[in-house]
């Protein structure tokens, strides 16, 4: 039988490896959003994803792992190096935000992963690690950066303005009951006000 030489040779391991991992995730939010998070067993996740326990183990050392990284499938990263103006950067993640938030699958979660946060103190840190520090701090490493840019004031408390940057777009998005509406506009508006008391003086905020 002869072989083509010239044929592309199809890479090994790799795109099974990105499947498999693939299916892991989707397993995990499908069973998260359809019962509780004790639900989620690795028995009940590797049968869902049709591989093996020790499939999983390979990636994740833990349950705790593997769903603070599924959750983070449904949100978009901030990458600090990345090229840009940093106001532009900070509304383009922003509005990734606001979407991430008003995502039905993230309503769907949300009951069950506050409740776990609460009554689980080693899922509670695995998420601390994984999602809230990486986040703030790509947050804060803009700022500073348009700090040394001249873009802000050398006064500008960068963990505090990434507080005034997550906060209200948290409790508006996520926790809306008894405030007005929110519009398709408000990630841009509540970064203007707030750059508009950071911003050098003689720097526009756009």
């Amino acid at each position: 039988m002869s072989t083509d030489v010239h044929a592309p040779r199809r890479p090994r391991g790799r795109p099974r490896r990105e499947a498999a991992r693939a299916a892991i995730i989707d397993a995990t939010l499908a069973l998260l959003g359809e019962g509780s998070f004790q639900a989620a067993t690795m028995d009940a996740i590797a049968a869902r994803a049709g591989v093996g326990k020790n499939t999983i183990y390979r990636r994740w050392e833990s349950k705790d792992e593997l769903i603070a990284d599924a959750l983070l499938e449904l949100g978009s990263e901030l990458d600090p190096s990345r090229e840009g103006d940093a106001y532009e950067l900070l509304a383009e993640h922003l509005e990734d935000q606001a979407r991430e938030f008003v995502d039905p699958r993230v309503g769907a979660l949300l009951p069950g992963l506050l409740g776990e946060l609460q009554s689980n103190p080693e899922f509670a840190a695995v998420w601390a690690d994984r999602v809230v520090r990486p986040r703030r701090r790509a947050i804060v490493e803009l700022l500073e950066h348009a700090r040394e840019q001249g873009r802000i004031r050398d006064d500008v408390d960068a963990e505090l303005v990434a507080d005034l940057l997550i906060g209200p777009a948290f409790l508006r998005l996520l926790f809306p009951f008894g405030a007005p509406e929110v519009s398709e506009r408000y990630p841009h508006e509540l970064l203007d006000a707030i750059w508009r008391g950071i911003a050098s003086p003689g720097a526009s905020p756009e």
